[in-house]
């Protein structure tokens, strides 16, 4: 369904035409930047690490993603599928943001104190509090929806001792 200028029903102009007087600006300030610096932005250097970027994202990030996500739905029960995507996601979001010091990028052996950490470590630590919290969750709606059940369901015993007299 589209509205008549070709832009679909739930696409906002204003929200377009904004985005735009923002973005746009922004993207030329940097390009600028870049080439007015060029001695020290190396222009196609950046120009191959934004294309190879893009196309890792595309080509391998995006399947992997994808796939595990497909697995994983397959796999988990129903009533745990919420927590465990939550899990997903923010183990996703702190292995991407964790790499780069976990593989120590920027380290210097003469400024020790620049990268002063076990990373790996800590990402580790913070992956197992998201997935125990998963944990936690999963069991709290377990218990949970066993208990509604509980209270839903007939009472199948014998009161009292009279019934069937």
């Amino acid at each position: 369904m589209t509205a008549g200028d070709g832009l679909p029903a739930t696409t906002s102009r204003r929200g377009l035409l904004v985005g735009l007087a923002v973005g746009l600006p922004v993207i030329a300030f940097g390009v600028r930047g870049a080439l007015v610096d060029g001695s020290r932005t190396h222009p196609g250097e950046l120009v191959r690490w934004i294309v190879g970027a893009a196309v890792v994202n595309d080509l391998v990030l995006v399947p992997a993603v994808l796939a595990a996500g497909w697995s994983a739905r397959r796999l988990v029960p129903d009533d745990l599928w919420p927590s465990v995507r939550a899990g997903l996601v923010s183990t996703g979001v702190l292995a991407l943001v964790g790499w780069p010091f976990v593989r120590g990028y920027g380290a210097d052996p003469r400024t020790p104190s620049l990268l002063p950490r076990s990373y790996a470590a800590g990402l580790a630590a913070a992956v197992a509090v998201v997935w125990v919290v998963v944990a936690a969750l999963g069991l709290a709606r377990r218990a949970r929806d066993r208990h509604r059940h509980d209270a839903r369901a007939p009472d199948r015993g014998v009161r009292g001792g009279s019934e069937g007299r």
